[in-house]
């Protein structure tokens, strides 16, 4: 027999309802049964992922994590410096998992870790934020800090209700808007608003109110949201309507597609990266790398 090929299997523990810890042995034997070497690195705090993951270049043939949105960020951070296209796999164990909605990965990490060790290679886009990465979402605005600040005991006991719960204390405290000057690669928006976005997935946080016949994961181009902010009580609930109803009139709502956008911002504002804290800032640049990470996805068509 030939060499085993090799795999760092990155565990977040504390992710979701901790299920990584109760499914372990069956995770490694499904990666074992697909000719693999396994290696198991159990994350011991925020940014061991990423420490891990690009560690892991020339000693890995593959990179796979389970946990929930925060450590795949950090997974793709990781790899995201490698000189050559990472594959990497994911196994979703955490609360929302946008991701894993948008690209259909098993929610049993049994049969999510079969897809891992085998699946179809799909070279995806991710985004650059100035020296940091996202995989499928960089924001600012109303309701972007609730994955972040919502306790993770209460994520583990209530699920996406513990979600539910911290957004509606951020709405009754919602203040005004953001000034920002937004330069995308086709032209200049200049407004208050009271969230902005850019995305490359089909769900953000559990939502799916996107128009997702205009979003491909692979076509070099991120999505755009800019949501602006409501001049009175009326317009707050049109605003409402609009969105559930995908009604995007680029006057209250503007969904656009780019390349690269930069953000100047009158105060310091509050950014996430796929749910994890972003850091404050009053100046950044978010750009597309196409095709920069390949995942290992089940061996069927998209949504």
């Amino acid at each position: 027999m030939g060499e085993k090929k090799k795999l760092l299997l990155i565990i977040n523990p504390k992710a979701g309802k901790r299920m990584a810890q109760g499914s372990l042995c069956e995770i490694v034997d499904q990666l074992t049964r697909g000719g693999y070497q396994v290696t198991v690195h159990v994350t011991q705090e925020r940014g061991d992922a990423v420490r891990q993951a690009a560690a892991a270049e020339g000693q890995f043939d593959r990179v796979v994590c389970c946990g929930g949105d925060g450590t795949l960020n950090e997974m793709v951070s990781g790899v995201s410096h490698w000189n050559t296209r990472p594959v990497c796999g994911y196994i979703p164990a955490g609360t929302t998992n946008d991701f894993a909605s948008t690209l259909g990965f098993p929610k049993n990490p049994r049969e999510a870790a079969a897809v891992a060790a085998g699946g179809t290679l799909f070279p995806c886009d991710i985004g650059q934020f100035d020296e940091r990465h996202f995989v499928y979402i960089a924001a600012f605005g109303a309701f972007t800090s609730v994955a972040y600040t919502t306790d993770q005991q209460a994520k583990n006991i209530f699920g996406r209700l513990a979600y539910l719960f911290q957004g509606a204390k951020e709405l009754s405290s919602l203040q005004n808007g953001h000034r920002m000057r937004v330069v995308t690669d086709t032209e200049i928006i200049e407004d208050e608003f009271i969230f902005g976005g850019v995305s490359n997935s089909l769900s953000i946080g559990g939502l799916k109110n996107l128009p997702t016949d205009e979003i491909f994961l692979d076509d070099g181009w991120l999505e755009l949201l800019l949501i602006r902010q409501p001049k009175s009580a009326a317009e707050l609930s049109e605003l409402a309507t609009r969105l559930l109803s995908q009604q995007f009139d680029q006057e209250m709502i503007r969904f656009t597609k780019v390349k690269s956008v930069t953000f100047c911002s009158e105060k310091p504002a509050a950014w996430t990266l796929d749910g994890e804290d972003g850091g404050v800032r009053e100046e950044v640049t978010i750009q597309c790398l196409p095709s920069a990470v390949a995942f290992v996805v089940p061996e069927k068509e998209l949504a």
